[in-house]
């Protein structure tokens, strides 16, 4: 996840409290942003950006059919979702 401006520039001295959640069969495994000095737990579902950036990983549930559906969300800025699709492939 990236913070833009209007223009769709990255916006690198953003910090804001993103919040995550998810639809569909999959789950949130973890959240990041790069910082080290960062004392944010890795199971949460919000992370403040670091560098206008955050990092989610989303694990698909065993045999899944349908489509997943990732949201961030933080105060002030517009809500993003992502649609994730399973393939059938191994």
């Amino acid at each position: 996840l990236k913070i833009k401006d209007n223009k769709g520039v990255l916006v690198p001295r953003a910090h804001d409290k993103i919040r995550f959640s998810i639809s569909g069969p999959g789950e949130i495994v973890a959240t990041d942003n790069g910082d080290a000095t960062s004392f944010e737990s890795f199971q949460s579902h919000e992370r403040k950006t670091f560098n206008g950036m955050a990092l989610v990983i989303v694990r698909l549930k065993p045999g899944a059919t349908g489509k997943v559906v990732l949201t961030a969300e933080a105060d002030g800025l517009k809500k993003t979702e992502i649609k994730i699709q399973p393939s059938s492939g191994q």
